[in-house]
C-alpha cells in the first residue's frame, strides 16, 4: 500500500475545509481549491470559526495551501489522494474531474465526497484507466464491493479510482 503523504481536497465548503482540516489533523499536507484562492481562503476561515473547531491544535491549519482551480488544479499532480468536494449536482462534478482526470498523475487516488450521485456515473466517460480500479458506488446493497475504503462513512467518501495513468 502506497502511504498518503499529501492530498487535495477540491472544494472549500463546509465539508471540503473539514475534510482538509482532518487531514491536517493526521499530519498530512492538504492543497485546499476551490473556484479562486480566496474562496478558498474564506471556507478555512469558515471551518476554523465553528465550534468545536475542526483543528485539534492551531498549528495543523498551517498544513493546509490553499489555492484556485484555474491557476492552481496543476499541482494536484504532486499529491498522493485528491478529494473531490464540491456542490452535490453532476454537471459540476464531472465537468471537475475531467479537469482533474487531465492534471493528476499515475497513482493517485481519486475520491468523492458525493451523498447522492452514483460513483459510476461520476467516473463514466473518464479514461479507461481513471475507471480501471477502484470504482465503487454508494448504495446500500454495493457497500460490499467497494475495493477501497477511506472513511467510516463509505458514501461520504467513496473511491473512484486509483490512477494508472501513464506519466
Amino acid at each position: 500500500m502506497t502511504p498518503i503523504r499529501s492530498v487535495a481536497v477540491l472544494g472549500a465548503g463546509t465539508m471540503g475545509a473539514q475534510i482538509a482540516a482532518h487531514f491536517a489533523n493526521a499530519g498530512v499536507p492538504a492543497l485546499l481549491l476551490d473556484l479562486t484562492a480566496e474562496i478558498a481562503r474564506d471556507g478555512l476561515k469558515r471551518a476554523r470559526a465553528l465550534k468545536p473547531d475542526p483543528f485539534f491544535t492551531s498549528d495543523a491549519a498551517a498544513l493546509i495551501a490553499v489555492g484556485g482551480f484555474d491557476g492552481d488544479l496543476k499541482r494536484i499532480a504532486e499529491v498522493d489522494w485528491i478529494m473531490e468536494a464540491v456542490v452535490e449536482q453532476l454537471d459540476v462534478k464531472r465537468a471537475l474531474l475531467e479537469r482533474v482526470d487531465g492534471a493528476r498523475r499515475a497513482g493517485t487516488i481519486v475520491s468523492s465526497n458525493t451523498s447522492g450521485i452514483p460513483i459510476g456515473v461520476l467516473a463514466a466517460g473518464r479514461t479507461d484507466d481513471f475507471r480501471r480500479r477502484g470504482i465503487s458506488t454508494c448504495s446500500k446493497s454495493s457497500r460490499r464491493r467497494t475495493p477501497i475504503r477511506r472513511s467510516s462513512s463509505a458514501c461520504r467518501t467513496s473511491p473512484i479510482a486509483v490512477s494508472e495513468k501513464a506519466s
